[in-house]
């Protein structure tokens, strides 16, 4: 999953401008007060967490299992956490 997350960060980094980028370290915030992220950066680094996962993993996750779990999520570390806890039973 480190590298599912790797690649959405990296797509999601391309349209941020320079100032808002993340830094792909498991302490690097991506919700409250800390981060730098708007909520439509979120959306748009879910979305690319869940196409990365289709393609890459052969797995399905939906929006409303990301934002279920939101609370789950404040940190890098966090969400690689909640990917691999979902997933652990999967192939791949």
């Amino acid at each position: 999953m480190d590298e599912v997350v790797k690649k959405s960060i990296d797509k999601l980094n391309e349209i941020l401008p320079k100032k808002k980028r993340l830094i792909n370290e498991d302490s690097t915030h991506l919700i409250g007060s800390k981060s730098n992220l708007e909520s439509i950066d979120l959306v748009n680094l879910f979305i690319n967490i869940e196409q990365n996962i289709k393609k890459e993993k052969n797995l399905s996750l939906t929006f409303d299992d990301i934002t279920n779990n939101i609370d789950r999520l404040k940190t890098i570390g966090s969400l690689k956490s909640y990917l691999k806890d979902k997933f652990k039973n999967e192939k791949k």
